[in-house]
């Protein structure tokens, strides 16, 4: 069934009861109603309807609601206590359960630790028959999402072609388990996608994929379209994700996080000629305690003596001091040697680093600014 013969059926449905004459359109507004919205935009911009009886997602119709935008459509009080009436009888006995775009992406991704703490939105349950719907099916194949859950997939559709960056994400999701490819794919993508610029693919839709036989290559194309549609709609998921498996470079715009890996964020900045950033990421290091980032800012991106010696002093403070040479033997791949296995050694580690003076004043000044970074990452380490 497809979202307009759903509206159809439930405009018959109570022009037979007897209710007042409604046009369509107000149909769609009565159903978007009992899914708890103010208006049907208001609905298709953050739900769909599922290919799942109401009952059996445990779901009520907000009666109440549906009798307020019938009042609104100039029905009387008694008419609209009939409408609605006839309405939840309907859904009762052959409506689609809605789901919001938030839940449907929580039921998704609920083995994925990254969005655990996303503040993208409030945190959605995962309600258990958004897994027996979607999830349960999705893992019967490709074909078992195309043909059970057709109204789902229009919907998701319709919203994402509004740009709607929550039905990109969803529908990517979906698609996750038919068209991962290996991570060395991705990186082959990543190089194509800087080379181009931008990504200027057309979405190819469901019934294409399903009526063609390139279809792993069709779902491939389709998954990767909506994730990056996701990301350039702003969602913070979608472009951490396409940060990450393909280097695209909408991650370097955002605000830091604790859910952002600053080596990455590292590696993405100097891939994209953002120096500046790169150093801003290193300096997040720097002052998290990491000494490795200390050094990186000395010897690679210009710090200011200043800086160097506060860095320098801090790291003394942290008993890894990085005036001091640390040597040390190591295999020919770079790993420790091991003296029980034995052949040739390298020598691998640092040179110590060495920083010309500051004036007595100065290098009081980064003594004083270390020991109070000192003190942050101590209680930073206690809390945790």
């Amino acid at each position: 069934m497809t979202i307009k013969q759903y509206a159809f059926h439930a405009h018959a449905y109570l022009r037979a009861q007897g209710s007042t004459p409604l046009t369509r359109s107000q149909v769609h507004e009565l159903l978007a109603a009992a899914a708890g919205f103010a208006t049907h935009a208001a609905f298709h911009h953050q739900a769909a309807w599922c290919d799942l009886a109401w009952r059996d997602a445990g779901l009520a119709p907000d009666e109440d609601r549906v009798i307020q935008r019938c009042v609104h459509f100039g029905l009387s009080s008694e008419e609209a206590a009939r409408a609605a009436h006839g309405l939840v009888s309907f859904l009762d006995a052959a409506g689609y359960a809605p789901v919001r775009f938030e839940e449907l992406i929580a039921a998704l991704a609920s083995d994925e630790d990254e969005w655990a703490d996303s503040d993208e939105t409030e945190p959605a349950v995962v309600a258990d028959w958004l897994s027996i719907a979607v999830v349960s099916r999705m893992q019967q194949g490709f074909d078992a999402l195309l043909s059970e859950l057709p109204m789902l997939l229009e919907g998701l559709e319709a919203a994402a072609a509004r740009g709607i960056a929550a039905a990109h994400l969803a529908t990517a999701f979906m698609l996750e388990p038919y068209g991962a490819l290996p991570e060395e794919d991705d990186h082959r993508f990543g190089r194509e996608l800087r080379w181009r610029g931008q990504w200027s693919a057309e979405p190819v839709g469901f019934a294409e994929i399903a009526a063609g036989s390139d279809r792993f290559v069709r779902v491939v194309a389709k998954h990767r379209y909506h994730l990056l549609a996701a990301a350039r709609c702003g969602d913070r998921r979608a472009i951490l994700l396409t940060a990450e498996r393909y280097g695209d470079p909408g991650a370097l715009e955002l605000e830091p996080s604790d859910e952002m890996d600053p080596y990455a964020m590292i590696d993405l900045a100097d891939a994209h000629d953002r120096p500046e950033l790169a150093y801003q990421w290193l300096t997040v290091l720097a002052l998290e305690g990491e000494v490795s980032a200390m050094r990186a800012l000395i010897e690679d991106r210009d710090e200011t003596p200043f800086r160097a010696w506060v860095w320098m002093h801090l790291s003394r403070m942290l008993d890894r001091d990085l005036s001091q040479d640390r040597h040390e033997a190591i295999n020919e791949d770079g790993t420790p040697y091991d003296d029980d296995v034995g052949g040739p050694a390298y020598v691998g580690g640092f040179d110590g680093i060495e920083l010309a003076p500051l004036s007595a004043e100065e290098n009081r000044r980064a003594q004083n600014e270390a020991a109070q970074l000192f003190a942050a990452i101590e209680e930073r380490y206690q809390l945790t």
